[in-house]
């Protein structure tokens, strides 16, 4: 019998439902297992983001070269990281190059992967966690102890500062051997100078003993007694400091040069050496006292100002506080004018006798100028300052200018291409001068200067100074600072002078790190000593060191450094200067043959730079002579000035 229509129709309705249910089933069932499936990948994706952020927090305030350069091509990472004072800054709009693991090629750094930030493969900004502050930091602001020029101490995840940072044990990044030598004679390879390690039969040990306290008196120091402090410095803080002696004066005293870094006795690959030079005229004082507390200042805020340790463990200070001191020993204190003591002991004015570029300096060489371009020629200062008295003013070069006759009374600047970098530097140290920045005469009848600095030539034209020296020889930018308006003050006015000057010097000291560093190589990743470099349109050049490195100074904005090497095909490269950090700027020169095979010597262009053995003296670019009357009227004119105003 057939089955009726509302049977079957039932029948119908029953299978659908049945089929429903099952695929209903059968999605659960898959969702389950795919849910069961994907939670250990979303487990182990969970660990890969841990452990990438907690690398990122790791590396916070560091950067890493992407070729990870060395003396010897690679191995080692180094490390820097951004000046304190722009902590607080938003990074600039800025390039990049990125390059695989030991592929070699140029490179530039940026703010973008240098400080506290790390890009993701696909280019994401990834922001790292901001750095906490210390309690030890929120205790010294607390308490209003906290200097003008310091920085919130900042530790990677509140850690506390590591112990061997605290008891100045940190010996800085990736360091080699240097120029100089602990104990013993120096090697006579390198050239290097021995560092004073022992006490003469007046500095005992009972000496260190009875000095527990480690004072510095506000009195002047003679020779002797300067001796003994940076002997006493040396030995109650070795992993901070080194002594060592650059020559001797006329009289035989030691020209001594302290060292102050977290890496006292070796150079530091990527970081800059910089210097600075007292007591050139030995009646112009302040600025021998003023480095002696400085040195005392670093030393003893290494473990307790993070911005004093940032310095120290990323710059190397190198400190003469007196280039002159058998003049210092026959000049009188009180004594604010005049000549006793300015001159060395055979009556030369050191500050005038240098080579210069504009005019030949035919000067006798004396034992303390040769020592000091000895000096420059072995260490690649970056920056220096040069002290004096007897007015108050930062003076940028040149000194010198091409005009010949009566040249003291002109007041035309005279400009180096670096123009805007040497008055920045000159403006660093006014503005953080109390006074200084006002430009106030310091006696009727004297000059005033806008802003507290002034262009060498403009103020009074100089022949073989020490300044125009250091830059167009070496590459080396030296400002000269007047630091008070009486030469040789009395005792009572130190105490002043150091607070007035203090910031001045630790801010100008840190400008070594602002605008472009790196390293020259070649096409196998080994250092090229000696490339000429210079940035496009600046023709004064620099030089890379013996591990290829380099610096210049430069304000922000976007330049093209050109670079030569001996042997090498000719280069050039843009490159952006940024306000927060320098630019690490990486070259790579590929040799450049003839067809006989042979190197091909590239003729490098005409750069105010020069090289040259020491003690000869260079053609000037002008080298016209003044003569018979009108050289002596000149010359006697411009001593005469020179004796007035420093």
């Amino acid at each position: 019998m057939a089955p009726s229509t509302a049977t079957t129709c039932r029948a119908r309705a029953d299978g659908r439902r049945s089929h429903l249910l099952l695929s209903v089933r059968t999605l659960i069932a898959i969702t389950t297992a795919v849910a069961f499936f994907a939670l250990p990948v979303h487990c182990q994706s969970e660990k890969r983001l841990s452990s990438i952020q907690q690398q990122q927090q790791q590396q916070q305030h560091q950067y890493y070269d992407s070729e990870e350069l060395t003396s010897g091509g690679g191995g080692e990472v180094i490390k820097s990281k951004i000046r304190p004072d722009s902590y607080s800054q938003d990074p600039a709009q800025q390039y990049e190059k990125h390059l695989q693991h030991g592929k070699q090629s140029d490179t530039v750094g940026s703010a973008s992967t240098v400080y506290g930030e790390q890009y993701s493969d696909g280019g994401a900004l990834m922001q790292q966690d901001q750095p906490m502050l210390d309690e030890e930091a929120q205790e010294s602001i607390s308490s209003g102890s906290i200097n003008n020029h310091r920085i919130p101490q900042y530790t990677r995840g509140g850690s506390p500062v590591p112990a061997d940072v605290v008891e100045g044990k940190n010996v800085g990044n990736r360091a080699v051997g240097n120029n100089y030598h602990h104990g013993g004679n120096p090697s006579s390879a390198t050239g290097g100078y021995a560092v004073d390690s022992a006490y003469g039969p007046h500095y005992s040990s009972q000496d260190l003993v009875q000095d527990q306290n480690y004072q510095l008196e506000f009195k002047y120091h003679d020779y002797d007694k300067m001796t003994k402090f940076l002997r006493t410095t040396s030995s109650r803080f070795p992993n901070l400091t080194a002594l060592y002696s650059i020559g001797k004066s006329v009289q035989g005293r030691d020209l001594w040069v302290m060292v102050v870094s977290s890496s006292p006795y070796e150079h530091m690959i990527g970081k800059p050496d910089v210097k600075y030079v007292a007591n050139m005229h030995g009646n112009e004082a302040v600025g021998r006292e003023l480095m002696l507390h400085l040195i005392q200042y670093l030393v003893n805020s290494y473990s307790v100002d993070p911005y004093i340790r940032w310095l120290l463990d990323n710059t190397r200070i190198h400190v003469l506080p007196s280039m002159n001191p058998d003049g210092f020993e026959v000049a009188r204190e009180g004594q604010c004018d005049g000549g006793q003591g300015r001159y060395n002991a055979r009556g030369f004015d050191l500050n005038r006798n240098f080579p210069d570029y504009f005019k030949q300096n035919n000067k006798r060489g004396q034992p303390e100028t040769d020592a000091v371009k000895e000096w420059t020629s072995k260490i690649q200062f970056v920056l220096s300052g040069g002290l004096h008295g007897g007015a108050l003013v930062a003076s940028y070069p040149f000194d010198n200018t091409p005009n010949s006759m009566f040249q003291s009374y002109t007041s035309t600047p005279s400009l180096t291409p670096d123009d805007d970098v040497f008055k920045h530097l000159a403006l660093t140290y006014s503005r953080n001068h109390p006074t200084m920045n006002q430009g106030v005469a310091c006696k009727a009848g004297t000059p005033t200067f806008n802003n507290g600095i002034t262009n060498g030539a403009a103020w009074y034209p100089l022949t073989g100074g020490m300044q125009d020296f250091n830059y167009v020889w070496y590459g080396c930018m030296e400002v000269t600072l007047e630091l008070s308006c009486c030469k040789y003050p009395s005792t009572s006015e130190l105490p002043k002078l150091w607070e007035e000057n203090r910031l001045s010097l630790v801010k100008f000291l840190a400008e070594a790190h602002r605008g472009v560093h790196g390293f020259v190589m070649d096409e196998h990743g080994n250092p090229i000593e000696k490339a000429s470099l210079k940035i496009k349109g600046r023709d004064v050049g620099f030089q890379t060191t013996k591990y290829g490195e380099f610096w210049r100074i430069l304000l922000p904005g976007v330049y093209k450094l050109e670079i030569y090497g001996d042997g090498y095909i000719p280069k050039e490269m843009d490159f952006m200067v940024v306000e927060q950090h320098p630019t690490l700027l990486n070259v790579t020169l590929h040799t450049s043959k003839r067809q006989d095979n042979t190197p091909y010597r590239q003729p490098v262009p005409h750069f105010y730079h020069h090289h040259h053995p020491q003690g000869i003296a260079l053609a000037p670019k002008q080298p016209t002579q003044d003569a018979g009357i009108f050289s002596s009227i000149t010359s006697g004119f411009n001593n005469f000035v020179s004796n007035m105003f420093g």
